[in-house]
């Protein structure tokens, strides 16, 4: 067994070496080809939708497909990017030390975006030091008449951009910034509306996204168009078509007439408090916050839990926590006939629940972490029975797209990692407007 772990390692690693070197080759010729990396603890995936969504507008863009953000997803994006695209977007993932060397490498930007700096993969670093070091480095890359699209307002950010060597575009509220944020307002059911200061004058941006954490990604996405030399106004009328990504803030109407907003990609505790407050400004005839997986967080997972149902109890009416936490965050409840928090070791038993809980006009929040716990298949199975409620499923997918939600077939199983390598890691954006 030892030695066939070794040989596959040995393959692996011969197949990223030609691959690095075949990416690497085909950049040299894209010179005419503007390249954008987008990095950040949050918001890298919408603003890269959003940044290609624009551009896509002005010519062709390629772009790396949902959160594909790993070494071989930027090299394929480069390796499918050809003379005709006159540009490629690439989220760039940062998982540890030194795992952004060669994505940047191969990449090459000529403009970067870092959104923000949390704490994701803080224990992969083992210092917050280490982890802005690790950010940086694409800031870093750039050439000296490259542009780096920076968050004026996180402090840790704005210190790598007075350290850069190239020309800043700033956006934040911060009155220095160049793309200011004036207001920003979204209570559900209506959708996020900016008032935005540029060069003395003020722009609305209206989108269908929803969330005020979400301008954000569309400050970061429109600083890219300012930077590439586009004019803010017809960039805000791409924005302004642009709909909610899977698993980011993006409601999904249910039987019943249930509404689910769908923040399930991850859920790193820093990040709690904005969903939050999403769902305390809502208008609904009743709210409700389902919390799965909840990562990056050095506190005692009793107290982690505890604390997150009483911020969820304050935003919302029904607070329902699911895994194998569950039993911590019951400690929340005031007393024994406090139902307002609610606690299953698992999604089916959760799914049970809801089925007989949830009534129209609720609105459900959903934040978990999809790689733990699936909690899609919640929303999934209330429309059509779905067969697959494995509680340690490790694949790296939304469920609606895996071949094992309605069947157990056991070939389907053996042969679904196969099956999904076909999924496509890259893709030509398609502009649903002529300039």
């Amino acid at each position: 067994m030892h030695a066939l772990n070794t040989t596959i390692k040995r393959l692996k690693s011969i197949r990223l070496s030609i691959l690095r070197a075949l990416s690497a080759g085909r950049r040299k010729k894209l010179e005419s080809v503007r390249f954008i990396a987008i990095t950040g603890s949050a918001g890298k995936t919408m603003t890269k939708e959003l940044t290609a969504s624009i551009l896509a507008h002005f010519g062709r863009c390629r772009k790396t497909v949902a959160s594909y953000n790993m070494t071989t997803d930027v090299m394929f994006a480069v390796l499918h990017t050809h003379a005709a695209h006159q540009y490629c977007v690439a989220e760039i993932g940062a998982y540890g030390p030194g795992t952004m060397d060669i994505p940047v490498s191969v990449f090459q930007p000529h403009i970067a975006v870092l959104t923000l700096i949390g704490t994701d993969h803080i224990s992969a670093y083992k210092s917050r030091d280490k982890l802005i070091a690790e950010k940086e480095k694409l800031i870093r890359s750039l050439p000296s008449d490259g542009v780096a699209v920076l968050n004026i307002d996180d402090p840790e950010v704005k210190a790598i951009g007075k350290r850069c060597h190239c020309r800043v575009v700033w956006f934040g509220r911060h009155p220095d910034a160049a793309l200011r944020l004036l207001d920003a307002q979204s209570q559900w059911p209506d959708p996020l509306i900016l008032s935005l200061g540029f060069q003395n004058k003020t722009f609305s941006a209206r989108t269908q996204l929803h969330g005020e954490h979400t301008a954000t990604a569309v400050m970061a996405s429109l600083g890219v168009a300012l930077a590439v030399g586009l004019p803010l106004e017809r960039a805000l009328e791409a924005v302004a078509q642009a709909t909610p990504y899977e698993g980011r803030m993006q409601p999904v109407e249910s039987i019943g007439g249930v509404t689910f907003i769908r923040d399930d990609i991850k859920a790193p505790y820093w990040s709690l408090p904005a969903a939050f407050a999403f769902i305390k400004d809502a208008n609904a005839s009743r709210k409700v916050v389902l919390i799965g997986s909840v990562s990056d967080s050095s506190k005692d997972d009793t107290k982690k839990y505890k604390k997150i149902c009483r911020e969820a109890r304050a935003a919302a009416d029904l607070v329902i926590v699911v895994g194998p936490s569950a039993h911590r965050a019951l400690r929340a409840r005031k007393d024994e006939n406090d139902s307002s928090v609610q606690g299953f070791p698992s999604v089916c038993e959760a799914a049970a629940y809801l089925q007989k809980e949830l009534k129209e006009g609720d609105l459900v929040l959903i934040k978990g972490s999809n790689r733990a716990d699936h909690l899609g298949r919640l929303i999934l199975n209330r429309n059509r029975p779905i067969q697959c409620w494995e509680d340690k499923c490790a694949l790296d997918i939304f469920c609606d797209s895996c071949p094992r939600l309605y069947t157990r077939s056991r070939w389907i199983s053996l042969f679904t990692p196969l099956m999904l390598r076909r999924r496509p890691r890259d893709q030509e954006v398609q502009s649903r407007k002529n300039p």
